[in-house]
């Protein structure tokens, strides 16, 4: 009955995995999203004309970040446009593919995992591959991991965790080979070490995978070796590959995310975080386990920050449910050690993203594999055992999930195999979104060509308005309004400059914030705009009330005195300023040093020069920085500031 159940497993992943195509296929024909924009469409460094070294290497660290590099991912998208040029399809392609990897990887490692469980009457069923392929089938269909696949710049996260899943197995594997009586110590680390190291290069989250191989080792393995007796050589692997780590990474912390400057341009402080975070959990597991079209969008920033653990009530209910299923966890860990490693996985996974890191509340890619421990946990409980009640019933149910699932991801991706409809569908499902309502506006205004005698030139009008008029909404609809108008040689709806202005002042200089300051000065520089001069100056002023001056509000503001102004004083006090806020900021660096040479003080831009390879040594290998110092001086270029 065992070999049966095995080879039905095999059919059951296989159909899963040929339903999966057929849930996404609509999304593949979609365009480019949001973030796909900064990272991949306007991005001039991933426009691979030829692979030689160089190009490569420019393509890989071609981040818009400075902070979040991820060279593997960045050096994917490269590679996908040389081949298919602005095409998105191929790039939807691969995405799908690496998710479809990522599933068979779940279900091989799955069948190790419950392999290593030890032989008992009441887990037998457990060990015969059912329920890896009942679990790999939801988590390929499920609705909540749809953004990680079909949002194309979300390969980052579906490209490190083919890596995550990868060592996860291995170290499995290296672990029942050990109690096996044969070598495999090496194998563990290597596994843990290289999935951890080349995951990390398409994403941070990587970081997490020496945390799951631990629960593993705690639940399942017990530290033990071949006699039983606990293996110090275990503990000394772990000390190295997590303890040593995680100090190191606390101290980053304590540093760079607790701080009260680093949360200064978040509506939110770190306390209001984590106090939200535990409701947002819940959700996610709502949304995991029983997913509705209308409640899964791409943005879900309408959601409330709990101000106090009463504020709303369901603060405080959330903190405790979440210790009572930790608790769960540790008191399930020898009856049913599946479903408490399942919980601690789904726990452990948001210990980057729902604590103390300021990054914005909640997006659904971040459950790509706490989703696996859901379903790990919530399958192995309900999978049936050959004696067990309502066996029929319990059986049907583990089937019709994953069909479930599919029928919800095949109506997201229908939503997804156009720009309009994407668009619309989003506002349709999260109305008071001010950033849904923007990326409607900004959708229409992209399909209208900056045509003055478009049909979409009235709709994207009054959708920029309608998203300025919600509460909460930030400067991107007032920077659409003043750039639609600009291009279309019109002048601008009434007031769009003053609440533009008092919105830079009052609220906090988000990226969103700081990108419209980076729009309306590259549309001034690139003479598409003909704004105001004193409008612009005053909306830099607006932005820099905020203190300590945000650095990159000074090399935008940098950039359009050089260039739109003229005044190379402002300038490069300016660029000055920037320069103290961010020391080791090399792209501040670099602006600094263009508009010295571009505005001939050549003195001042060798001493600066020098001055920086004696502060950041590894200026010396900065190609770019060093082309700065080369600028002509009849050259006036551009000052790149931050998008």
């Amino acid at each position: 009955m065992s070999a049966v159940r095995s080879r039905r497993s095999w059919l059951w992943l296989a159909a899963a995995l040929a339903l999966s195509v057929l849930a996404y296929w609509p999304s593949l024909h979609g365009g480019y999203e949001f973030d796909d924009y900064p990272n991949i469409v306007e991005n001039a460094d991933v426009h691979l004309t030829s692979l030689d070294a160089a190009s490569l290497h420019k393509a890989a660290f071609a981040s818009p970040s400075s902070v979040l590099v991820r060279p593997l991912a960045m050096l994917s998208f490269a590679v996908d446009w040389y081949f298919a040029g602005a095409n998105p399809l191929p790039m939807r392609v691969v995405n799908l593919i690496i998710h479809l990897l990522n599933g068979l990887l779940l279900f091989g490692l799955l069948r190790t995992l419950c392999r290593s469980l030890p032989p008992r009457r009441d887990n037998a069923h457990l060990r015969d591959g059912w329920l890896p392929a009942v679990v790999a089938a939801a988590w390929l269909l499920a609705p909540i991991n749809f953004t990680a696949v079909a949002y194309i710049v979300q390969r980052m996260e579906s490209l490190c965790q083919l890596f995550v899943l990868a060592g996860l197995w291995g170290y499995i594997a290296a672990r029942r080979r050990m109690l096996a009586g044969k070598p495999g110590l090496a194998r563990a680390a290597a596994a843990i070490v290289l999935g951890t190291a080349i995951g990390g290069l398409a994403k941070e989250s990587a970081a997490l995978l020496p945390l799951y191989a631990l629960i593993v080792e705690w639940i399942v393995f017990g530290f033990a070796r071949t006699d039983g007796k606990t293996d110090r050589r275990l503990l000394g692997m772990y000390l190295v590959v997590l303890a040593l780590p995680a100090c190191a990474t606390l101290y980053w912390v304590a540093s760079h995310a607790l701080p009260a400057a680093e949360w200064v341009n978040r509506p939110f402080s770190l306390g209001e975080r984590l106090l939200t975070e535990p409701r947002i959990l819940w959700d996610y597991v709502h949304w995991s386990l029983l997913p509705m079209a209308n409640q899964l969008a791409l943005y879900h920033d309408h959601i409330r920050v709990s101000r106090g653990l009463l504020d709303p009530p369901t603060t405080l209910l959330a903190i405790a449910g979440l210790c009572a299923l930790a608790i769960a966890a540790i008191a399930l860990r020898r009856t049913h050690p599946l479903a408490a490693l399942g919980i601690l996985w789904f726990l452990a996974a948001h210990l980057l993203t729902a604590t103390v890191i300021p990054l914005e509340l909640v997006f659904e890619h971040r459950n790509y594999f706490a989703s696996i421990g859901l379903y790990l946990a919530a399958f192995s409980f309900l999978l049936p055992a050959a004696d067990a009640r309502l066996t029929l019933a319990r059986t049907a149910l583990c089937l019709l999930v994953p069909v479930f699932f599919a029928s919800v991801t095949w109506v997201r991706a229908l939503n997804w195999r156009n720009p309009i409809l994407f668009a619309l569908s989003e506002a349709q499902l999260n109305p008071d979104s001010p950033r849904t309502a923007y990326e409607l506006a900004h959708t229409y205004v992209e399909l209208s060509g900056y045509q003055a005698d478009s049909p979409l030139v009235p709709k994207a009008y009054a959708a920029l308005e309608r998203a300025a008029a919600l509460p909460g909404a930030d400067t991107l609809p007032d920077q659409g309004l003043l750039i639609l108008s600009g291009r279309l040689h019109q002048p601008p709806p009434a007031g769009v400059w003053e609440r533009l202005q008092q919105r830079m002042a009052e609220q906090p200089l988000s990226a969103q914030n700081v990108s419209a300051l980076y729009a309306l000065n590259q549309c001034a520089l690139e003479r598409r705009c003909d704004f105001p001069p004193q409008e612009m100056v005053q909306t830099f002023l607006a932005a820099l009330k905020h203190q300590p001056p945000n650095s990159s509000v000074l090399a935008i503001y940098a950039s359009y005195a050089m260039n739109a102004l003229h005044d190379a004083t402002l300038a490069t006090n300016l660029a000055h300023t920037a320069v103290q806020q961010a020391p080791r900021d090399m792209q501040v660096r670099r602006n600094l040093l263009l508009i010295l040479a571009a505005s001939g003080q050549h003195q001042a831009a060798q001493e600066f020069y020098a001055q920086t390879l004696r502060d950041l040594p590894q200026a010396a290998t900065d190609k770019a920085f060093r082309a700065a110092l080369d600028t002509p001086r009849s050259t006036i270029a551009p000052v790149p500031g931050a998008q």
